[in-house]
């Protein structure tokens, strides 16, 4: 069966924005006087994962320590990110995506924030051609369950989430949904997972099916 829809993830898939999330942490931990500095590797290691779910792997305890928290990383995130207009986006992305949504619906999936996934739309200016979209800080639903919802509303019989986190293979797997992993993001994939270097490898993947 063709592919109907394709489903992008955001973070380490279509673009890198952790160097100024860091930066957004940072700040958050200096304002609460918590001497501790994340790294933009750190924030890599764990893109993909729901906001407070970071948090707490990355800063275990400091959660119930700092009530305020998650509220003081986002304010400050927020303002690191816009200051700098977003993430860089991977080579070929905007003119790739662009390229599919002629032949196939476009989704987005997040684990982000919703002002995030309001950020990345505006930057990209990929809004337009896009079917839909959903992130954890919309809905508050897993990643499998945003992808069972977009299936079932639209009625897709063959889509595909390409994604760059053995998480995003287990969302894809639980949605019944077949997955593509791009191996430049943050993650490795947990199976035999079809694997792509780079996203100019992945439209000519997906221009073949």
């Amino acid at each position: 069966m063709n592919t109907d829809a394709i489903i992008f993830d955001i973070d380490g898939t279509l673009w890198n924005a952790c160097s100024a999330s860091a930066k957004g942490w940072n700040a958050g931990l200096a304002s609460l006087g918590i001497d501790i500095q994340i790294t933009t590797e750190q924030i890599e290691s764990v893109a993909g994962n729901p906001y407070e779910k970071c948090v707490e792997i990355l800063l275990p305890g400091l959660l119930a320590q700092y009530p305020t928290l998650l509220d003081t990383f986002n304010n400050y995130e927020f303002e690191a990110v816009v200051r700098s207009a977003g993430g860089t986006f991977y080579d070929g992305v905007i003119e790739g995506v662009n390229s599919l949504a002629g032949s196939h619906k476009i989704f987005l999936v997040s684990n982000c924030q919703d002002w995030y996934m309001k950020l990345f739309l505006q930057s990209s200016g990929l809004d337009s051609v896009l079917t839909g979209f959903d992130c954890h800080g919309m809905s508050g639903k897993p990643k499998s369950e945003m992808l069972s919802r977009i299936k079932n509303d639209y009625c897709l019989k063959a889509p595909i989430y390409v994604g760059d986190t053995a998480g995003d293979e287990t969302a894809a797997s639980l949605a019944g949904i077949d997955f593509i992993h791009v191996s430049y993001g943050f993650g490795s994939p947990s199976s035999n997972a079809v694997s792509l270097r780079s996203f100019a490898a992945l439209l000519d993947y997906l221009n073949q099916l």
